[in-house]
């Protein structure tokens, strides 16, 4: 059923858990893994104090973070492909998606915005609205 599945992760809780199930849905069906760590390019940084090549190689070092620790989970799968990408994360994710063949998207269902209120964040609500087969994991109830 899935041959291709991709894990878009940007580090937060419910990206940790998302991975966790792609990481069982890739085990179970024999599919290649794709994980996608996306820096947002749209960001508050750009006129800022800060030197955006700082804020920049930060989030390629939470990235590359974030991608090595679903790789140790992923030991075994098979094939696991990770990608550091550049842009608006929505876009990246759904284009990476169509020139790869993914089969299903796993994300959390809010990352690490300010917004915790909201149902679903604005990434995975515009990844959910492009038509790709998502799977959407959030926090347990309590």
């Amino acid at each position: 059923m899935y041959d291709r599945i991709l894990v878009a992760t940007d580090g937060s809780a419910d990206a940790e858990r998302a991975a966790e199930h792609a990481v069982d849905l890739a085990r179970r069906y024999g599919a290649e893994l794709h994980c996608l760590y996306v820096i947002e390019t749209r960001t508050a940084y750009d006129n800022a104090i800060v030197e955006p090549e700082i804020v920049h190689r930060r989030l390629r070092e939470e990235g590359e973070e974030a991608l090595d620790a679903i790789e140790a989970d992923a030991r075994g799968v098979g094939t696991v492909v990770s990608s550091i990408e550049s842009g608006v994360p929505a876009e990246v994710i759904t284009a990476y998606s169509d020139e790869n063949g993914i089969d299903l998207v796993v994300m959390g269902a809010k990352g690490k915005s300010a917004f915790k209120t909201i149902l679903l964040g604005s990434t995975t609500e515009a990844v959910v609205r492009s038509g790709l087969p998502v799977l959407i994991v959030g926090e347990p109830e309590r």
